[in-house]
Parts: structure tokens; sequence; C-alpha cells
């Protein structure tokens, strides 16, 4: 649980530095809001590579993947898995 929230602090901070974007809840819809939108996506698929040392190849980009922290920060676990980090 611990390890869930501080990988949600770093993403928040990926969308701060980053984006300049500050996300209030970790629950929040990044679309539906508009803190997201295509061009700002793709900054986070570049914060997200570089800050976790991770690759996100295009055929495992769905979208509901990163709806919000909550959800991009089971997808980065889950890419570190596979990573073996």
């Amino acid at each position: 649980m611990a390890e869930a929230v501080a990988l949600q602090d770093r993403i928040g901070r990926v969308f701060a530095e980053t984006m300049n974007v500050q996300v209030p809840s970790g629950k929040t819809d990044l679309f539906g809001t508009g803190a997201l939108d295509s061009l700002g996506f793709v900054d986070l698929l570049v914060g997200l590579e570089q800050e976790f040392g991770i690759k996100i190849p295009i055929e495992d980009i769905d979208i509901e993947n990163f709806r919000c922290i909550e959800k991009i920060a089971e997808f980065v676990a889950n890419r570190k898995a596979i990573k073996g980090n």
C-alpha cells in the first residue's frame, strides 16, 4: 500500500514538473477534467519512461490505463514488474 502511494506521488511530480499540471487527487479523471489532452498525453508517456526507466510500446497503450493517477500507477507497477525492477 505504501509503495502504491509513493508511486502515485512520483507520478504526481511528473505531472507537476514535466507538464506543469497539478492533479487534485489520484482518482481525478485526467481526460474528463481537461488536465490531460493528446499533446499532454505524449509528454506524460515520455515523462513516465524517463522517471521510471521503462519503455511503453504503442501496442500496450490503452487509454483507460491513463484515466487517473491510480490507474497510471498500476500500469507503471506492471511495466516495472515486466522489466524486472
